[in-house]
Order: C-alpha cells, then sequence, then structure tokens
C-alpha cells in the first residue's frame, strides 16, 4: 500500500473541500493570480504576477563632453631654475634682494665699478640679453604680451641659446592665443635644454589648444617622467586621455573608450568625472557590476556628484541590489531634492525590497514634486495593492492611464486591483472582474510579450468562465516563458473546467519537476484524492 504523501496546508484544505462536497475547488484556487499555492514564489515573473509591476524611470543615455583645456594664459615663472612654474593666470612677484635682481633667466648686479668708468663722465650701460628678458617679464607680469614678445626676441637675437627666453617667448605667444608659434617656441627652448620638464608641459599645453591632442601626449608623458610631481603635466595629460575616452564613447566604440578613461584614471586616480564615464561605457556593454564600481568610484572622490549616484543606483537595479540602490537614491535626493525621478526610483527600490510603506511615501514626493507623472502615479498604485490598501490604489492608477493611455503597467496593476478587490454584491463583483479582464487585455495590446500579463488575463477569463479564452491566454503565457510554472498550473485548471481532463493531467506532469507543491494541488483538483508518494 503506498504511504501518503504529507499535504501542504493548501492541499489539506483543498482535499477537504473536494471531500465535503462543498463549492468546486477549481474555482477557489484559480483565485490565486499566480496559480498554485499561497506560499512566496521565487521567480521573478511569478512574484510579479501577484504583486504587480513597478516603473522604473530608466535615465536617459546622455553624450559625453570633451573637457578642453581651460586656461586662457600662463602665469611666468620667477626662479632662474622654472622649478615651481604655475599655469594659473595670476602672477607671481619677482624675487628682490639688496644690490642684484632676480629675473626667470639670470641676475644682474646693481653694483658700480668706480674704476671701470670713462673719463669724462658715467658710462652708458647698453642692454644684455638678460636685461631684455628681465624687460621681457616686467611686460608680462603687467599682461602687456606684445612688448614682451619684442624684447623677448630682442634678448633671442643678443642669445639665440638662451632657452629660458625661448620658454618666456612661448609663454607670451600663448597668452595671445598664438598657440602654434607658442608650439615652435617651446620646441627651441627644449633643444637647448632637453631635461626641463616645464618647457615640454607648455608644449603639450600648446597643442592641447591646438586640438592636437596625440601630439601633445608623448611632451606631456615626457615632463611627468622628468618631474613626477608636475601638477599642470599630470592634469593635461588626464584630460587628453580623458577626451580621447569622449570621441570613442559618443561613436559607440565603448572598449575604445574604457582603455582611454582607464588611462585617464591611470595618470589621474581621483578624476572622478573619468571613473564615471568609465562606468557608462561599461554599462552600455551590459557590463553592470564593472559599471558599479566605477560609479562607486566617482561618488569616492566627489562626494556631491549626484549623476555618478543615480548612475550608481541604477546599476544596483540592473544588478537586484534593491536595498543599496535605494541608498544610492537617497543621496541623489540629499543633493538634488526637487529630482521626481530620483523619489520614485528610490520608492521602485524599496518596493522591490518589500518596504512598501517607504515605498508609498517615495512615490507621493515624486508626485507632489510632478504632479502628471504617470509612472510615479502607478507605482503608488502598485503599493497600495502590496500594502493591502486596494481601494486606494484605484485613484492614482486611473490617474496615471488618463496621463498615459499607453503605459502597460499602469492597466496591469489596475486588472489586479480589480481582481484582489473583495466585493459582497454579486453583480458588482461580476463588473470588477470584467474591468479586471478589460484592464490586463489592454496590458496585453501594449506589451504582447509579457508573460506576467497573459496568465493574468488567462485568469481573468476563467473568473468570468470563459475557458476557452483562458487557455489560449495560459498558453500565450507559456509559449514565452516555457517554465513558468503558475501559468502551467492554471492552465492545467482551465482545461479541467473546459472538460479535458487528460490535457490537464499532461499540465500535471509538465508542473511536477518545476513545483511539486503546485503540482500535487492540481493532482487533487484532477483526482480528488492525495497524490502518490514521489
Amino acid at each position: 500500500m503506498t504511504k501518503p504523501l504529507p499535504l501542504s496546508r493548501a492541499a489539506a484544505f483543498l482535499l477537504s473541500f473536494l471531500l465535503s462536497g462543498m463549492t468546486p475547488a477549481a474555482a477557489l484556487v484559480a483565485q490565486d493570480i499566480t496559480g498554485g499555492s499561497s506560499s512566496e514564489l521565487a521567480i521573478a515573473v511569478e512574484v510579479e504576477a501577484r504583486s504587480g509591476k513597478g516603473v522604473f524611470s530608466r535615465p536617459k543615455d546622455v553624450a559625453h563632453h570633451a573637457r578642453k583645456l581651460e586656461k586662457k594664459t600662463v602665469a611666468r615663472a620667477t626662479s632662474s631654475s622654472r622649478s615651481s612654474r604655475t599655469t594659473v593666470a595670476s602672477t607671481r612677484p619677482q624675487n628682490t634682494g639688496t644690490g642684484s635682481t632676480t629675473t626667470g633667466t639670470g641676475t644682474t648686479s646693481g653694483g658700480t665699478d668706480l674704476d671701470s668708468r670713462p673719463l669724462g663722465g658715467p658710462a652708458r650701460r647698453v642692454s644684455g640679453a638678460e636685461d631684455f628678458n628681465r624687460q621681457g617679464d616686467e611686460a608680462f607680469d603687467a599682461g602687456q604680451y606684445e612688448k614682451a614678445i619684442e624684447l623677448y626676441k630682442k634678448a633671442i637675437a643678443q642669445k639665440p641659446n638662451f632657452p629660458e627666453a625661448h620658454l618666456n617667448l612661448s609663454e607670451a605667444y600663448f597668452n595671445l592665443g598664438r598657440f602654434a608659434e607658442a608650439v615652435e617656441s617651446a620646441k627651441l627652448a627644449i633643444s637647448l635644454k632637453p631635461d626641463w620638464a616645464e618647457a615640454y608641459a607648455d608644449l603639450g599645453n600648446a597643442y592641447l589648444k591646438l586640438d592636437r591632442s596625440q601630439d601633445a601626449i608623448e611632451p606631456l608623458r615626457k615632463a611627468l617622467t622628468l618631474d613626477p610631481q608636475n601638477v599642470e603635466a599630470r592634469n593635461a595629460l588626464g584630460l587628453v586621455y580623458y577626451d580621447q575616452g569622449v570621441d570613442a564613447y559618443n561613436a559607440n566604440k565603448y572598449e575604445e573608450a574604457i582603455a582611454a578613461y582607464q588611462q585617464a584614471i591611470g595618470i589621474k586616480s581621483d578624476y572622478a568625472e573619468a571613473h564615471n564615464n568609465l562606468g557608462d561605457a561599461y554599462r552600455r556593454l551590459d557590463k553592470f557590476a564593472e559599471a558599479a564600481e566605477a560609479y562607486k568610484q566617482a561618488v569616492r572622490y566627489k562626494a556631491n556628484f549626484a549623476e555618478a549616484y543615480s548612475n550608481l543606483a541604477w546599476m544596483y537595479d540592473k544588478l537586484g541590489k534593491y536595498p543599496e540602490a535605494a541608498e544610492a537614491y537617497r543621496n541623489v535626493i540629499r543633493l538634488k531634492s526637487d529630482d521626481a525621478e530620483a523619489n520614485n526610483n528610490m520608492g521602485y527600490a524599496l518596493g522591490k525590497s518589500k518596504r512598501w510603506a517607504e515605498a508609498a511615501e517615495a512615490f507621493k514626493r515624486a508626485i507632489q514634486l510632478k504632479p502628471d507623472y504617470a509612472e510615479a502615479l502607478s507605482n503608488l498604485g502598485w503599493a497600495y495593492n502590496n500594502l493591502g490598501k486596494l481601494t486606494d490604489a484605484i485613484e492614482p492608477l486611473k490617474k496615471a492611464i488618463a496621463l498615459d493611455p499607453k503605459l502597460p503597467e499602469a492597466h496591469f496593476n489596475l486588472g489586479l486591483t480589480y481582481s484582489k478587490l473583495p466585493q459582497q454584491d454579486k453583480a458588482l463583483l461580476l463588473q470588477q472582474r470584467k474591468d479586471a479582464l478589460a484592464a490586463f487585455k489592454r496590458a496585453v495590446e501594449l506589451k504582447p510579450d509579457w508573460a506576467a500579463a497573459q496568465n493574468n488575463l488567462g485568469f481573468a477569463h476563467g473568473n468570468l468562465g470563459q475557458w476557452k479564452e483562458a487557455i489560449a491566454a495560459h498558453k500565450e503565457a507559456i509559449k514565452l516563458k516555457p517554465d513558468y510554472q503558475g501559468a502551467h498550473f492554471n492552465l492545467g485548471v482551465a482545461y479541467l473546467k473546459a472538460g479535458n481532463k487528460k490535457l490537464a493531467i499532461e499540465q500535471y506532469k509538465i508542473l511536477r519537476p518545476l513545483n511539486l507543491n503546485n503540482a500535487n494541488l492540481l493532482y487533487i483538483m484532477i483526482y480528488k484524492k492525495q497524490p502518490p508518494k514521489s
């Protein structure tokens, strides 16, 4: 004798109904839209069919923008070694001492030699290369770049192998926007002083101003090799690679963009914008874990980077890390409190985490910020459904549909509301079931490849005793998702109610390896007895 199989509470309840001769159990069990038992189902589509579907407002893909060299002028360095050059618009004071004046290129004595004076009066002093260079420095510091150029040229005329004067001339050309001439003068300075990091940095910057970023790479690398602490060269080289990443990304060459942004980060590890754009490139390749890591680095180095927080939350959603997504959206809202989409998406993440009360509040804030936000209204109905506030769900769902009649999730959620809403009046109950059917039909029309909507459409037909139509809808759900256990269960019920026991048994056999508990429930409905032990 076969030992009876221990039954779940649902199966035992169903069996007692059948043996008591009370209301047919098929109708009772079919009220579970997902099909089968009331236990929580792990497959996403099963949960969706029962709890509804939220709408995530997907951020728009936007082009990346180049970060061209922004400086308009450079400041002249004042020490003869030029080891502390800077590239800001301010000027540095000249270093002076009693009896001598130190310039960017040399020192002239301030003392006098009485024995060397010609008879008949004081000697007339003739300016040398250093004097012209010093005078050029004074004009440069006063912003008189044309005059400075004339004086530097005079210095070079007297002393052609004067590297400091050549670089000063390059910088004066740079400040006048004469970048091609700045390039040539910087090259001459380098030819006379090949180990001068600042000259290489100036050459690279002039190339960048001419949009010759590829030519800028070598001198900027050389500057860093000679002086690893040269911030100017480091920032400029990082900018070159960043802009290469921008060009590749906007050309949909995402692998190339990744390589370029990684080089920018290699030069400047705290380059938050490069980390963010690297995340974008990974995301476009569906590398969501890598994208999330890049966005994490972006907000690590720039704590007020709202865009990066939003992107990070998006990736957490893609990865199913909903609590982390909600926390990331909190940071977006901290930085942009009037961001309706961030409030909506935080609510979505909270809903997916089953924190329904918090989700409802987030959706309400989104609606306050953007009253015509159809997705947030649909989501508020979704949250109310899962809080058991079915009557409250109807108004926001209808508003969502009025604002966007082509929003399938709103129709789907409204169908669920009408399916679940308790009603004692038979006439009103019948109307609710018809309204549910209409809502699911519209959802399927808008999104025919939605398995959960097809399954729920079948359920709605079955609720009205339309078993032929129910069978067709459940079969379509299974066609879209062959392992959809809830649809297999409901199809078995529909076959049984339509009088086709043979096909109901086939669904039982298919269901056994998918969900044994649901298969046992279907077996009880078919045979009106306990299922055999496996």
